[in-house]
């Protein structure tokens, strides 16, 4: 009979579990997976050296999104020091979009590439593992390259669904053997590398736009010509330049008052003396 062996014997009554044991086990296993230990060490440390530019962008959006939120000027000298202002900011923030969302075009694309790698070294053909590897290598780059023309919002959402798409077909690929064995866990790790990095990079950006403190440049210019004894107010050059330009025309339309008066008067002084000689000389 083959009872025994199909059918699991119900416990002893004096057997005791050993949890810590299960426990290490557990820890054991999770090690292992992050170790690596049987994923070849170029391909690990090539791979990992690919995601550095995808992290290296994503922990740069840090910085700009707290600039943005944060008060500038600001009244610690020390802040003062190290905030760029907002233009300068917000174009720092532009210059880091295409190479994040092109670098994880070129990622994904690579990923799908393997699949098509993979079936041309195979010696046996199987219809379902070559549609399989045909239709991720297709789709890998139709995927993501269009997504260099999307806000960079939808871009990263995008590129973060496939990497999670592509990661759940190279477990499937290597648990049916179409992988090396290595291949599913190895895709796991660089998997939780770039979705950190994505969510770092969303929740950076999603706090941009939830900033209520940044300064527009008519704010700008009002803060940098306030009184120092009236907050509320800054100096006005231009009306300053419209009322001196009034107080001269004023000016020298009185001085040409005064010239035409007192050629006026001379007139009437020489018309008397013009009519005094004529009488004496009657």
């Amino acid at each position: 009979t083959v009872r025994n062996v199909l059918e699991s014997s119900p416990p002893q009554p004096g057997a005791q579990v050993d949890v810590m044991g299960n426990l290490k086990g557990d820890l054991n296993t999770v090690k292992d997976t992050f170790a690596l230990a049987t994923v070849p060490r170029e391909a690990y440390g090539l791979s990992l050296a690919n995601t550095l530019p995808y992290l290296a962008t994503s922990l740069s959006t840090v910085f700009p999104s707290w600039n943005l939120n944060t008060e500038w000027p600001s009244q610690s000298a020390f802040l003062n020091t190290i905030l760029l202002n907002p233009e300068s900011t917000t174009h720092w923030l532009h210059f880091l979009k295409p190479i994040q969302v092109g670098w994880g075009a070129v990622i994904i694309s690579f990923l799908g590439a393997i699949h098509w790698g993979l079936e041309f070294a195979e010696k046996q053909a199987s219809h379902d593992r070559t549609r399989l590897r045909y239709a991720v290598g297709v789709l890998a780059p139709a995927v993501s390259w269009p997504t260099i023309f999307l806000p960079v919002e939808w871009a990263l959402t995008t590129q973060f669904a496939a990497f999670c798409t592509l990661y759940y077909a190279d477990s499937r690929a290597s648990a049916k053997g179409w992988a090396p064995p290595w291949y599913g866990t190895y895709r796991f790790v660089l998997t939780a590398v770039v979705s950190v990095a994505l969510l770092i990079s969303l929740v950076g950006r999603a706090k941009v736009d939830e900033g209520h403190t940044r300064l527009t440049k008519a704010d700008l210019k009002e803060r940098l010509h306030k009184r120092p004894d009236d907050a509320k107010e800054f100096h006005d050059w231009a009306k300053e330049e419209q009322a001196e330009k009034e107080r001269m025309r004023q000016e020298k339309k009185r001085e040409e008052q005064k010239r035409k008066e007192a050629e006026k008067k001379a007139k009437e002084g020489r018309g008397e003396e013009n009519s005094g000689e004529g009488e004496v000389g009657c």
